[in-house]
């Protein structure tokens, strides 16, 4: 999935008068504003939910200036470069520690005994996705080899059967840890981008405070993943789409036709039987929403670039070209927004 520029308006939005003509506005400006103005487009087109894309159009109709509109991209913008630049920066995630003594076992029941109790803590969250999923990555099936060696509940159950694969798995947040720590009601304007609170609730549709604090940590937030595959989706490579009419099955979309496959399926599906909460179908069509407008956009290829050539040379050399430049400043301004 290569950077692509924006298709006509042709058949796009159809009776969606405001849509159309912010999206008519963009076209030209792409000429010289590609990537974002590619943002804004795609984030129409690829919208998880019609009140994204109606407000995204808003913020395009509402500005007057075609300066204003380059600065929108720009907010947006911002938006995936600290999205990228939090999982350069953030420590190697740590495997999903069984849960604690005095057995796995036990823990699985007092924790099913406390159904109505949501996790608030990153460790929790690991017990109980743990616990909802059986024990196993969501997508590919490999068992947690820490909690199989420790299980003799787990042991029995498969031995009834071919022994499916052992590896490392981890707690995976669809939306990033970060979320839960950085919105507010009361930060920036109506149309800055590079606040959360813009993208989660306005774009994707879903209440501030579901990941505010430690909802970030609900069950609708967490995946059990095996480490690799953990990390491509936090990477945005790869994706979920619902299978229409089927509860808790998706399509898995991958930047790269053969990553991850075949030990990701074409379709996977979640069937816990423990009563915990299933992963949202809204957390993911918004996690599917990002990753298709950051490739389609260019703006993936462009901050992983910086951010490797960043690590290497840590400074700038005075030789740097000024698109460079431009992405250091903001780069700089999305560490400090970080930081409020």
């Amino acid at each position: 999935m290569p950077a692509t520029p924006l298709p006509p308006l042709d058949g796009l939005f159809v009776g969606q008068q405001a849509v159309q003509t912010a999206y008519l506005r963009i076209l030209p400006l792409e000429r010289t504003h590609a990537r974002h103005m590619r943002i804004l487009g795609y984030m129409m087109i690829h919208a998880p939910v019609e009140e994204g894309r109606a407000d995204v159009a808003r913020s395009i109709n509402e500005c007057s200036t075609d300066l204003e509109v380059v600065e929108l991209g720009q907010h947006y913008f911002q938006y995936f470069v600290k999205y990228f630049q939090t999982l350069a920066n953030k420590p190697t995630p740590t495997p999903s520690n069984h849960p604690s003594r005095p057995s796995v076992d036990a823990r699985r029941d007092a924790i099913l005994a406390s159904i109505q109790q949501a996790p608030a803590s990153h460790s929790e969250a690991k017990d109980y996705a743990l616990i909802r999923d059986n024990y196993r990555c969501l997508l590919t099936g490999t068992v947690d080899v820490r909690v199989y060696s420790d299980s003799p509940q787990l042991q029995e159950q498969l031995a009834t059967g071919p022994l499916p694969p052992l590896g490392t798995t981890e707690c995976c947040h669809i939306l990033p840890q970060f979320i839960g720590q950085n919105i507010s009601h009361h930060s920036g304007r109506r149309n800055n981008a590079a606040n959360v609170w813009t993208v989660v609730q306005a774009y994707g549709g879903i209440p501030s405070e579901q990941v505010n604090g430690p909802g970030i940590h609900h069950l609708r937030n967490i995946l059990t993943l095996r480490s690799d595959i953990h990390n491509v989706f936090d990477q945005l490579l790869l994706w979920l789409d619902p299978v229409e009419g089927q509860a808790n099955t998706y399509n898995v979309r991958r930047k790269f036709p053969t990553l991850c496959y075949p030990e990701v399926p074409p379709i996977v599906s979640f069937s816990p039987d423990s009563g915990l909460p299933t992963p949202d179908p809204q957390y993911l069509a918004l996690h599917a929403a990002c990753a298709r407008v950051v490739h389609l956009s260019g703006a993936a290829e462009a901050i992983d670039s910086y951010l490797r050539n960043a690590q290497r040379k840590k400074v700038l050399s005075h030789d740097a070209l000024p698109a460079d430049i431009e992405l250091l400043d903001v780069l700089l301004s999305a560490e400090a927004i970080m930081t409020v």
